[in-house]
């Protein structure tokens, strides 16, 4: 059934009070359907990232409102510092940030998670009694999200497409392999290779003319 601010709701449904039993598991009903959180939609607000490029928090304004018995929406505040998930185990990651303006997939923990923070690694006791709140929440992943401007694309054809229109960067202090079993093909309007040394194994052909070792 449809909410509209034509609505109106009675606090209980019809039968609660018949009986001791249903009344007893009306009330259960609607502390679990009040009070305990399970998975819910967001709005970034503002967004703190973490200290040496760890992940950080952000401050989140649940997208599906609290409604009166009129079915009208109620102000939602923003929760404040909610820790984002990234792609990483050990020291390799997947490094990006949620912006404002993101709309995210947030769940809630089962306890007080505040003493939970970075560089923990043993079991703490939980930050309050508090079970299944909104401030123990932990950001997901992202829905409904716009069109992306960079990215890396993998396709179930067994191909990865990279766009970076602003440019696009390889470091490493160690060696770089590349290994193909076709062509390799680069469109560039000027080609700049700085190097003390250049060794090709092979036949040089440029424009027809064979240049050999």
């Amino acid at each position: 059934m449809e909410l509209s601010n034509e609505d109106r709701r009675g606090l209980q449904r019809a039968g609660a009070a018949a009986s001791e039993y249903n009344a007893t598991m009306f009330a259960v009903e609607e502390v679990l359907n009040s009070d305990m959180n399970t998975a819910w939609v967001g709005v970034v607000d503002s967004v703190q990232t973490g200290s040496g490029e760890g992940s950080g928090v952000a401050n989140v304004t649940p997208l599906v409102a609290h409604t009166n018995a009129d079915g009208q929406s109620l102000p939602m505040s923003s929760i404040p510092a909610l820790p984002y998930t990234r792609v990483q185990y050990g020291i390799a990651a997947l490094i990006i940030e949620p912006v404002p303006g993101d709309r995210v997939a947030c769940v809630s923990c089962k306890d007080d998670i505040s003493n939970v923070g970075p560089g923990v690694t043993r079991p703490q006791r939980p930050g309050s009694y508090r079970k299944f709140d909104q401030s123990d929440s932990v950001i997901v992943g992202a829905v409904h999200t716009k069109a992306p401007e960079v990215y890396i694309r993998i396709t179930q054809d067994k191909k990865i497409y990279i766009k970076a229109p602003a440019g696009y960067t390889l470091e490493t202090d160690a060696d770089v392999e590349i290994k193909v079993g076709g062509t390799v093909t680069v469109k560039a309007p000027r080609v700049e290779i700085d190097a003390p040394k250049v060794h090709m194994t092979g036949d040089l052909d440029v424009d027809g003319h064979i240049h050999g070792n």
